[in-house]
């Protein structure tokens, strides 16, 4: 490979991926949280971790070995959270290393029903942050100020990431982070109850998913706002048709999160679509959103190349170096290239996602989902080096 005659600015490039028009090549943008730039450093994942300023800067510190990259899906690993948002927080359980775990393990989220059938009700009547406010005290037992205090730092950090990266000229795509009501009901009821709801009490469950969007579209704005950052990532984990048949997404899904795009649109903020899992029979509905506004962010289970056949001139996407072993097996892509693979085979898969994704822009080389914990640094390395030195298609 030669380099590239590059003819525009790392957040030049960004931009451009998103808005599907012309590049000189494919911006690169990993999803990266601290623990691979933790165990990278030489520290324990909980040092890291609680340290959010240390962590963040092992990030920014890989940034600067590896000669740069052209954007961040998310800054960091802190939250663009709001005081009013996060007083009546609701959240399923965490265990955390350095507490529950060891010293070097990454955080796990234990399935566990926080939220019940007879919190229904009051969420229909109060909306969503009228029912969390209601029941802070149950999900939060710490005083008010505190609890705004540690909200308001949180978004601080947030700050000073973004702030970070424009200064080394490159931009974050998000500025806030939401979820659809069905995620936010499958990680608190848990994935089985919420199944449950859907067969047994399916009128119950979408007027509640109705109660909670308009809260969750303004919250998320909110955050924006104060960031700075005109992004939002909307994380859907548990939608697709890896769980769900299309008649389930249809009413319980692919409705309120569309609800939620339009009106971040509407506001001037793009949508960044975490998609974890299986969303490939999903893609044609996605043709139904905001043109140009909308980033699909896949992570490998989801065939990439028929998204880009079936999305092809209407939204960008993200992905898909893969970095779980979960992979399904059905295309020929190695699992866990980030972890198990050589330099030459990321390089290889880079190229392919370059060829046929990035045939006409609307792509942004990325990792699918989160860096692994265990990634190999010269892996990294390659899929960075791939996209400032590949690009058939000028």
């Amino acid at each position: 490979m030669t380099a590239i005659q590059e003819t525009m600015t790392p957040a030049e490039r960004m931009e451009a991926a998103v808005k599907l028009e012309p590049l000189d090549r494919i911006p690169c943008a990993p999803l990266m949280d601290v623990y691979f730039p933790s165990r990278h450093k030489g520290w324990t994942t909980s040092e890291g971790l609680h340290n959010m300023r240390k962590g963040f800067h092992a990030i920014v510190d890989i940034f600067d070995e590896l000669g740069a990259w052209d954007g961040m899906l998310l800054p960091g690993f802190s939250l663009p959270l709001t005081p009013h948002t996060y007083t009546g927080v609701v959240l399923g359980k965490t265990i955390n290393p350095g507490i529950e775990l060891g010293e070097n393990e990454v955080a796990q989220f234990v399935e566990k029903e926080v939220l019940t059938h007879d919190d229904y009700d009051d969420v229909v009547n109060l909306g969503w942050n009228g029912f969390r406010l209601k029941v802070k005290d149950r999900f939060n037992p710490y005083p008010e100020d505190r609890i705004i205090g540690w909200a308001e730092n949180q978004m601080e950090q947030y700050r000073y990431e973004l702030d970070t990266w424009r200064k080394k000229g490159i931009r974050s795509l998000c500025g806030a982070i939401t979820m659809s009501p069905l995620m936010i009901l499958s990680t608190t009821r848990t994935l089985l109850e919420i199944t449950k709801d859907i067969y047994y009490m399916p009128d119950k469950l979408e007027a509640v998913m109705d109660a909670m969007v308009d809260d969750l579209v303004s919250d998320a704005i909110e955050a924006a706002a104060l960031s700075g950052e005109p992004g939002v990532m909307l994380i859907m984990e548990r939608g697709g048709c890896f769980y769900y048949s299309m008649e389930i997404y249809e009413r319980f899904e692919f409705p309120h999160m569309k609800r939620m795009v339009d009106a971040f649109a509407d506001a001037g903020l793009i949508t960044v679509m975490h998609l974890d899992q299986d969303y490939t029979m999903n893609l044609p509905y996605f043709k139904d959103l905001p043109p140009k506004m909308v980033v699909a962010e896949l992570d490998s289970m989801t065939d990439i190349f028929k998204a880009k056949e079936v999305l092809k001139g209407h939204m960008c996407i993200a992905g898909d170096v893969p970095a779980a072993l979960n992979y399904l097996g059905t295309r020929d892509v190695p699992a866990a290239l980030n972890y198990l693979g050589t330099p030459q085979e990321v390089e290889e898969y880079c190229e392919r996602l370059i060829r046929l994704v990035g045939e006409e822009g609307g792509f942004i080389l990325s990792t699918g989902c989160t860096l692994p914990v265990d990634c190999k640094i010269e892996n990294l390395t390659a899929m960075v080096n791939t996209a400032k030195n590949y690009y058939p298609h000028s």
